[in-house]
C-alpha cells in the first residue's frame, strides 16, 4: 500500500466499524519548536480534531497544513510525519466524521427502515455540527474508497427490504444525494426548526416511496 493512501485507509477502518477510539496514532513526535518547550505529543488524532476544529471556526479553504502546525505549535513539516499531503489528512478528517454515523445492523435484527432513518438523521446530524466540512461528504462518490463499506452496509439494508440490487443501488444513491443536497440548501436558504421539519418530512416522503416499492415487488412474486 502506498504510503499516501494508509491514512485515508485506516480512517475508513474506523469509520466502517464505528470505533471512536481505533483511529491511528502512530507515535509522538520528537518536541522540534526552536525553544524546547514541553506540549502535548503529536498523534493522528490530535492532528484531526484540531484540523476539524480550525475549520469548524474559520472554512475549509483557510485550511493549510502551515496553518494547522501554527495550530498545534509545530512546523508544518511536522504533520507530513502522520500524512503525506493535505489530501491525505482531509481524507482522515473524514473518516473522522463518519465514526458517528449509524451503520446498519449487519445481523439485521432491527427493521430496514428505522436503519435507513437512524442512518440519515446521523449523517445530517454531522453535517450540522460540521457545515463547514460539508464540501467533504458531498463530492465523494459511492465508489470513493472512504464510503465504499459503508455503501455496501446500506445496500444490504434495502436488499434485506425487499429491493432488487439494482434496485438497491439507485435507493441508496438516490439518499445519499438527498441528504447532501438537503444539507447544503439548509445551510445556504433555510436554517432552524423549519429546515428540520423539511429535512423529516422529505425522509418520510423517500422511505414512503421505497415502501410502496417494496409492497408493489412483493405482490408482483
Amino acid at each position: 500500500m502506498e504510503p499516501e493512501h494508509r491514512a485515508a485507509t485506516r480512517a475508513q477502518s474506523v469509520a466502517v466499524a464505528a470505533h471512536p477510539d481505533q483511529l491511528p496514532e502512530p507515535g509522538a513526535a520528537p518536541d522540534d519548536r526552536p525553544d524546547g518547550a514541553r506540549r502535548e505529543p503529536l498523534s493522528c488524532v490530535r492532528i484531526i480534531e484540531t484540523a476539524v476544529r480550525y475549520v469548524d471556526s474559520n472554512c475549509l479553504d483557510e485550511l493549510s497544513m502551515r496553518r494547522l502546525g501554527s495550530e498545534l505549535g509545530v512546523e508544518a513539516m511536522s504533520l507530513y510525519r502522520y500524512f503525506p499531503s493535505k489530501g491525505a489528512l482531509l481524507d482522515a478528517v473524514v473518516g473522522w466524521l463518519l465514526r458517528d454515523l449509524a451503520l446498519p445492523d449487519e445481523r439485521g435484527t432491527q427493521d430496514w427502515e428505522g436503519q435507513v432513518r437512524d442512518f440519515a438523521v446521523s449523517f445530517r446530524r454531522i453535517t450540522r455540527q460540521h457545515p463547514h466540512l460539508m464540501p467533504l461528504l458531498s463530492v465523494r462518490s459511492p465508489d470513493d474508497p472512504l464510503l465504499q463499506g459503508i455503501h455496501d452496509r446500506m445496500i444490504d439494508v434495502w436488499c434485506r427490504a425487499g429491493l432488487s440490487p439494482e434496485d438497491a443501488q439507485s435507493a441508496q444513491r438516490a439518499l445519499q444525494s438527498y441528504l447532501s443536497g438537503s444539507s447544503q440548501w439548509h445551510q445556504e436558504s433555510c436554517q432552524g426548526e423549519a429546515a428540520e421539519t423539511d429535512f423529516r418530512y422529505g425522509l418520510d416522503v423517500f422511505l414512503d416511496g421505497v415502501r410502496s416499492r417494496v409492497a408493489e415487488a412483493a405482490a408482483a412474486s
